[in-house]
């Protein structure tokens, strides 16, 4: 017996209409499928669509609100990459910019097992390498910034970049963030339609924390973009679960990987994931759940394709991968305790500190009403109104949940909140030591959310007031 996947209408089938369109319109059904947005009290049955019956082609006015949100980004993050700041760590990286020349003899001296090549994996590095060039740059920076020496003692010995290096650094990092406004655009319409979507990537696009990702010569504008193109992924496989857009999601995961490690996990929990589904379903109706089997096996390609893309795309794995692959996540843990170690004021001890820290870095240290007041010249806002814009992305992040459990664990809507959450999970249970940087799948599930509990409250209030105005008393005479 075979079992035929799902798929939707014609619409849907055309692999090329995937871009930019989600599934805001699609009505529910009752086999775990993906539906309309819909909340308590909304009306039932398909609403009207937001492309006038199209919807995979954006309007000329979409698009041209995507590029001004995307050229928005760019710009606040170049405009702050212009400042004097200097992070060290941005030495780190852009020394090693040369990594993505050293792809051409993989067996050389710079793949070998030394510790600024178990650093840090080294897709960042090769972002680098290709912005550098891109802007005319070469592949000869500085050395490394050594941590055991002083200020001085490394700005002596070289160890900072020249200007023209870190600033075409940075730009690499602002066109990063750019493009990962417009992935967060697409991974919002699978919940809203267009003009919230697009309201999702503004909100990304003028967030300080946004902003200070993509002023910094680092790996971390890659790794959103990354984190952003596998949820979105993730909900066209669902859509149409073929053995290539499996591929394709894992080879994704696998470049977040090969960037910070952790979607490595994620991969590997949704290869599990659907295991465990075809288990319990098996059991539950004393019978192999065939349909199940069908996305499990697609879930151990997504797992298998990651793991493949990650070791292909480090020599330093290649001649044993998995001792090799052993030996970066141990270093990563000694790392994490030697920095607090180093620094106490970042470490964290447990995941209740690790929750306080995620609020902290949202509520104090980048917060976008604060910014904003202080940009027009206001007074530093009160604590309540930080921690309402806190408390938005949580409302909005439940209300995603409730989409997600309510069209199925293979809906668009729910594997794009497994991407997304599960990031943000791996993070939070892996923090030992902390610094700001370490917030960006926060960030970018937070986007996404807050764009979703801002339409909630919104249809919700406009449907109050109406209420409201039809149950309001006559003030004047009725007429005669």
């Amino acid at each position: 017996m075979i079992i035929r996947f799902w798929r939707p209408g014609a619409s849907r089938q055309d692999e090329a209409g995937d871009v930019l369109a989600g599934d805001a319109d699609v009505a529910p059904t009752s086999a775990g499928r993906y539906g309309t947005l819909e909340w308590p009290g909304s009306p039932r049955g398909p609403q009207p669509s937001d492309t006038s019956g199209n919807r995979n082609r954006a309007s000329p006015a979409a698009l041209l609100a995507v590029l001004a949100v995307a050229a928005l980004a760019f710009a606040l993050a170049d405009a702050a990459g212009r400042w004097p700041n200097f992070n060290p760590d941005e030495s780190r990286w852009l020394s090693r910019a040369h990594y993505v020349a050293a792809l051409g003899d993989p067996f050389g001296q710079t793949w070998a097992d030394q510790y600024m090549t178990r650093g840090q994996p080294p897709l960042g590095s090769y972002a680098m390498g290709i912005g550098l060039q891109a802007q005319g740059r070469d592949l000869v920076t500085n050395a490394p910034w050594d941590f055991s020496l002083t200020w001085e003692q490394n700005i002596a010995l070289g160890h900072k970049p020249v200007p023209e290096d870190l600033a075409a650094g940075r730009r690499t990092s602002a066109a990063l963030v750019a493009l990962t406004a417009v992935a967060l655009i697409g991974v919002a319409r699978i919940y809203l339609t267009m003009p919230w979507a697009i309201t999702a990537g503004a909100l990304f696009a003028i967030h300080p924390f946004t902003v200070y990702i993509g002023s910094i010569a680092m790996s971390d504008a890659l790794f959103g973009l990354l984190i952003a193109l596998a949820a979105w992924s993730a909900a066209s496989f669902a859509r149409s679960p073929t053995w290539r857009r499996a591929t394709l999601l894992g080879v994704l995961l696998g470049l977040g990987g090969a960037t910070k490690l952790s979607p490595l996990v994620v991969a590997a929990s949704l290869s599990a994931g659907g295991i465990l589904i075809f288990a319990v379903t098996s059991i539950h109706r004393h019978r192999v759940a065939l349909q199940e089997f069908n996305y499990a096996a697609r879930g151990v390609v997504i797992g298998v394709a990651a793991m493949f893309t990650f070791v292909a795309s480090y020599p330093y794995l290649w001649p044993n991968p998995i001792a090799h692959t052993r030996h970066l996540f141990a270093f990563r843990v000694e790392e994490m305790a030697a920095q607090s170690s180093d620094w106490p004021v970042m470490a964290v001890p447990n995941r209740t500190e690790a929750l306080r820290r995620v609020n902290l870095n949202f509520t104090e240290r980048y917060n976008l009403s604060a910014s904003v007041i202080s940009l027009l010249g206001g007074p530093t806002p009160a604590p309540l109104v930080r921690q309402l814009e806190f408390l938005v992305p949580i409302l909005g992040v439940v209300l995603m949940a409730g989409l997600a459990i309510r069209d199925g664990p293979y809906s668009p809507r729910a594997l794009a909140l497994a991407i997304l959450g599960g990031q943000v999970l791996v993070t939070i249970v892996g923090m030992r030591s902390e610094f700001d940087r370490y917030h960006v799948p926060m960030a970018v599930l937070g986007a996404v959310a807050a764009a979703v509990a801002l339409e909630w409250l919104v249809r919700h209030t406009i449907s109050l007031l109406g209420a409201t105005g039809r149950l309001a008393p006559m003030t004047g005479d009725p007429p005669s």
